[in-house]
């Protein structure tokens, strides 16, 4: 099972927004890119991470755990490229 980074991050930004079509301009996505990887998600982790049955979408607690994660990893992977944003290549392409 795979779990990519945009998909941590499509969830973050529909738990931060409350709605698919924010979430997506957040994302700079389309709306349902969003939708269908969060669906994705919930398929590969055999959860519900948000109840689309009210707007705006409710997390539910699984899901809320599932968001901290995902931010965990997020700032993880943030912290690992950090220094190589700043640095000059190393190579001659």
């Amino acid at each position: 099972m795979l779990v990519t980074l945009r998909q941590l991050q499509y969830v973050i930004a529909l738990a931060d927004t409350g709605t698919f079509s924010k979430a997506a301009i957040l994302c700079n996505a389309e709306q349902s890119t969003v939708s269908q990887q969060i669906k994705v998600l919930e398929e590969k982790l055999g959860v519900v991470i948000f109840n689309r049955s009210k707007q705006p979408v409710k997390i539910t607690e699984e899901g809320e755990r599932i968001v901290e994660q995902a931010r965990e990893i997020l700032d993880k992977v943030e912290d690992l490229i950090k220094p190589f944003k700043a640095a000059p290549k190393r190579f001659d392409p």
